[in-house]
C-alpha cells in the first residue's frame, strides 16, 4: 500500500483524527504540545486551523457545528465563531485537584453520545490519570476508573456493545461490555510485543477490525476483532505513529497522525505530518457529540 502525506505542516505531538462533513471530507486533528486544531478539507485542499491557550487533548467535531476541545482545565464546547462555553471537568468528577499535572489525552463518542475522555500524568507517572465519561448534554461528568497511566485509544464495534480500550504503557488492547451507559467485564484483548512498539491511538472499521497506530513503531497494523490476529501492516514515513481515522466518500481512506521529535527529521523528513492510505476496507463515521 502506498502511504502519501495527506498534510505536510508538521506537528510537535499530532493525535486525535476525527472526519466529518457530508462526504467525511473534513479532516481534523490536533496538536497537542503545539496548542492547535488543525482541518483539512480533502476534497478542495483548503486548509484552517486554530489555537488554544492550553495543550489540547482532543478536539471532536459538534453536530451543530464547532468542537468540543480537550484543554487542560476544560473540556469546554468551541463554537464556529470561537466562542466558548465551559462544561463540567476533572474536578468536579473526582471532587479533588490532582496531586500531579494531569492533561486530557485522547477521546471519542461513544454511540450513545456520551464523551470518553481519559487523562495521563504530565510526567507520565504511572496510575495518575483517569477515564470518564461527559453526558452527550453536557450537564453531567463521572470518572469511570483510575489507575490509569496514558489513556490512549478507544473505539466501539459495529454494534456498539463492546468497547476496546488502550492504555499505552499496558502494551495492550482491553476490551469492555457496554450495557446502557455502563463499562463492565474488563478483560484483555491483544497483547503486544515489545517489538512491535507501543499501542497509541485506534479506529475500528465496518467489519469490526481494530486499526492500531503505534509509538515508535512506524506502523499501523490492523487486528481481528474476534480474535485478535494481526491482519495487516502498514509502515509509515515516521517512527511516533500516533493515531488514525477512516474518511473520504465512501469512508475507504485512513488518515494517520504522528508525531516529531528533532532527532527524528534527518532520517525522517516526514515526521510529523499526517499521512493517508487506501487500506482496501471501509471505515465507520466519526460520531459527532451532539451538544
Amino acid at each position: 500500500m502506498q502511504v502519501e502525506i495527506f498534510d505536510d505542516r508538521r506537528c510537535i505531538l499530532g493525535e486525535g483524527p476525527t472526519s466529518s462533513g457530508h462526504s467525511n471530507e473534513v479532516i481534523s486533528w490536533v496538536d497537542i504540545m503545539g496548542k492547535k486544531v488543525l482541518t483539512r478539507n480533502l476534497l478542495t485542499g483548503e486548509i484552517d486551523e486554530f489555537s488554544t491557550d492550553e495543550y489540547v487533548g482532543f478536539a471532536i467535531p459538534r453536530t451543530r457545528g464547532g468542537f468540543v476541545v480537550g484543554e487542560v482545565a476544560g473540556p469546554y464546547l468551541r463554537d464556529i465563531d470561537g466562542k466558548k462555553h465551559s462544561l463540567p471537568n476533572r474536578e468536579t468528577a473526582d471532587g479533588y485537584r490532582s496531586a500531579k499535572l494531569v492533561r486530557w489525552n485522547d477521546a471519542k463518542v461513544a454511540p450513545s453520545g456520551d464523551l470518553i475522555l481519559g487523562s495521563m500524568a504530565y510526567d507520565h507517572s504511572r496510575n495518575a490519570g483517569a477515564l470518564y465519561q461527559l453526558r452527550g448534554d453536557g450537564g453531567h461528568i463521572r470518572r469511570l476508573f483510575g489507575d490509569v497511566s496514558i489513556s490512549n485509544g478507544l473505539d466501539w464495534n459495529v454494534a456498539g456493545t463492546k468497547m476496546y480500550y488502550i492504555d499505552t504503557p499496558l502494551k495492550r488492547v482491553d476490551i469492555f461490555d457496554v450495557e446502557e451507559r455502563e463499562l463492565k467485564n474488563r478483560r484483555t484483548f491483544i497483547e503486544f510485543s515489545a517489538d512491535l512498539g507501543s499501542p497509541d491511538g485506534m479506529s475500528i472499521d465496518s467489519e469490526g477490525n481494530l486499526w492500531v497506530a503505534f509509538w515508535l513503531g512506524h506502523a499501523i497494523r490492523c487486528f481481528d476483532g474476534q480474535t485478535g490476529k494481526i491482519l495487516e501492516e502498514i509502515i509509515c514515513p515516521a517512527p511516533r505513529i500516533t493515531s488514525c481515522v477512516f474518511g473520504g466518500a465512501n469512508l475507504d481512506q485512513i488518515f494517520i497522525t504522528s508525531a516529531s521529535e528533532e532527532t527524528d527529521l534527518q532520517l525522517y523528513p516526514s515526521a510529523g505530518m499526517v499521512f493517508t492510505v487506501s487500506p482496501g476496507v471501509r471505515g465507520q463515521r466519526t460520531t459527532q457529540f451532539p451538544s
